[in-house]
C-alpha cells in the first residue's frame, strides 16, 4: 500500500481547487448567520479537521491554522471522541484571512462527504444533512459545478488508496444516512460521479434520477424559493 507524505498534499490541493460554484455561496448564506459569517467558516457551526500528514505541511507552509481551541471541556471530549484516526481539530484565523490555496482538504469539501453504497461503491456525493437548514448550497445543488464533482471524486479516490480506512470512515456514514432517511422516509439526494443528480432509496439504493428543478430546498431557503424575486434566492 502506498503511503501518504505531508508534501502530497500540495498536489492535491493543487488538484482539488475547482470552486464549488461560480460566485461565492458564503455571501448566501452569512446573512441567515447571526455572525454574518458563512456557516462553513464559522467553527461554532463546522469545525474542520486535517490528516496528520496535512497538519503537518500545513504547519510547515502556512501560519492560517491552528488547532482547536474550545472553553467547553465537556463539547471538546465529545469531539475528540468523534474524530476519526490519525485525523485532528483545526481552525483557521477567519474566513476574512482566508488563504485559498491553502485550504483542508475537509474545507474544499464542505458540506459534502463521499457517499458510499450497499455494495461498497463509491458512487458520488451527498452531504452532512446535519447542515441542511443552514447551507446555502446544499439547498441549491443545482450551482455545484461539474469542474468540482470530478475533483471531489479524484481527490477522495487518491485519498482512499493511501488511507483505506478512511472509505471505511465514509461507508459507515453513507450507512447512517441510509438507516436516517429511511425511518424519516426520505429520498438521499446524490451528485453521481457520472454528472447527473438522483435520489436514493435508502431501503434499496434504487437511484432515481431527478431534474435540477425538483430538488428539495430546506429552511430558510426553501421560504426563498417561493418568493417572486429571484434575488431572494
Amino acid at each position: 500500500m502506498a503511503e501518504i507524505n505531508p508534501s502530497d498534499f500540495a498536489d492535491i490541493y493543487a488538484k482539488f481547487d475547482a470552486p464549488i460554484a461560480v460566485f461565492d455561496c458564503g455571501v448566501k448564506c452569512a446573512p441567515y448567520n447571526e455572525y454574518g459569517v458563512p456557516f462553513c467558516c464559522d467553527t461554532s457551526h463546522a469545525i474542520p479537521t486535517a490528516y496528520m500528514p496535512e497538519w503537518r505541511y500545513l504547519q510547515k507552509n502556512t501560519d492560517l491554522w491552528h488547532t482547536r481551541q474550545g472553553d467547553d471541556l465537556e463539547e471538546a471530549e465529545r469531539l475528540r471522541n468523534d474524530l476519526p484516526k490519525g485525523q485532528i481539530l483545526i481552525e483557521c484565523l477567519g474566513h476574512n484571512l482566508c488563504q485559498r490555496s491553502f485550504r483542508s482538504v475537509t474545507c474544499r469539501a464542505f458540506p459534502f462527504f463521499p457517499y458510499i453504497t450497499k455494495d461498497n461503491e463509491f458512487i458520488g456525493l451527498s452531504y452532512y444533512w446535519d447542515y441542511e437548514d443552514r447551507c446555502w448550497i446544499i439547498s441549491h445543488l443545482e450551482t455545484v459545478t461539474h469542474g468540482y464533482v470530478q475533483a471531489f471524486v479524484n481527490t477522495y479516490e487518491t485519498l482512499f488508496d493511501v488511507i483505506p480506512e478512511d472509505f471505511g470512515n465514509f461507508r459507515y456514514h453513507s450507512i447512517i444516512m441510509r438507516r436516517i432517511f429511511g425511518r424519516q422516509k426520505r429520498e438521499i439526494p446524490l451528485l453521481h460521479r457520472d454528472g447527473n443528480h438522483y435520489l436514493v432509496t435508502p431501503g434499496n439504493g434504487q437511484l432515481d434520477r431527478i431534474d435540477k428543478a425538483d430538488l428539495p430546498k430546506f429552511g430558510p431557503y426553501a421560504i426563498a424559493d417561493m418568493l417572486p424575486f429571484p434575488d431572494e434566492k
